[in-house]
């Protein structure tokens, strides 16, 4: 039997600290997840957000600051304030990591380090390479996003992001649709969501934006919990509605 607790904010269903430094993996909605962090904590803290791979740089309200250099590397963060760093831009538009050493050192800089670890090229689900999620040695909390709204897709190129290696590691068929089983191997697969994750393993069940959605989330958490996943904490959210539920084991 499992129960859920709703939470008012994405920190506290994290159970974030100080001083932490968060990659988080995946796909199904890793850039506004780190964005509403960034929301939450600005105002009374310095939160940096960046890649340790590549990421679209993404729109910002008040209170952000985009920076694209090294000159990042020598700023001195004085005031509260969500502040997104890259190594450089490429002709995509895309952010370019400093090195892991560099992003590192970042934790001295700010109160709050969130990383995207990995790439999706905007598609609901993925496979991983060889060379990705990409972590920093002071990785306090690893969180994998999954999207609950991938339930149903035809599995194809339109709508898996490295479709042979997500073939390999969910069991699943090209042109089948996804199933709670395919999501559940590509979680629980050493080469999948979690692969090489440091720190606390917080399973992020994104975008259950409907009380059927979040059925069907609730129902893969129940599944995970049944098989004895090795999860420090399963989270059901819905960032567009910010709502946060922390699953727990009863």
């Amino acid at each position: 039997m499992v129960k859920t607790f709703k939470m008012k904010y994405l920190c506290e269903v994290l159970g974030l600290e100080k001083y932490d430094t968060l990659v988080v993996t995946g796909a199904g909605g890793k850039t506004s997840f780190c964005l509403t962090l960034c929301d939450e904590l600005k105002e009374h803290n310095r939160i940096i957000f960046t890649t340790s791979t590549k990421m679209f740089i993404p729109e910002v309200k008040k209170n952000y600051k985009i920076y694209v250099g090294d000159d990042f590397l020598y700023k001195e963060l004085t005031k509260n304030g969500a502040y997104i760093a890259g190594k450089e831009e490429n002709e995509q538009g895309k952010l370019l990591p400093f090195s892991l050493d560099e992003i590192d050192s970042f934790k001295e800089k700010g109160d709050y380090l969130v990383i995207e670890g990995d790439g999706s090229r905007m598609r609901p689900l993925k496979g991983w390479n060889e060379t990705e999620p990409v972590f920093v040695k002071r990785t306090d909390k690893t969180v994998g996003v999954i999207s609950i709204k991938s339930l149903g897709l035809k599995i194809n190129d339109e709508n898996i992001h490295r479709l042979e290696l997500f073939l390999k590691i969910s069991d699943a068929e090209k042109d089948e649709n996804v199933t709670k089983k395919h999501l559940f191997n590509i979680i629980n697969s050493e080469n999948g969501l979690f692969k090489g994750a440091k720190g606390e393993r917080i399973l992020l069940i994104n975008q259950a934006d409907s009380e059927k959605e979040f059925d069907n989330a609730l129902e893969l958490a129940e599944l995970l919990i049944k098989e004895k996943m090795l999860f420090d904490k399963i989270i059901i959210s819905s960032l567009k509605e910010k709502t946060y539920c922390l699953v727990s084991d009863l």
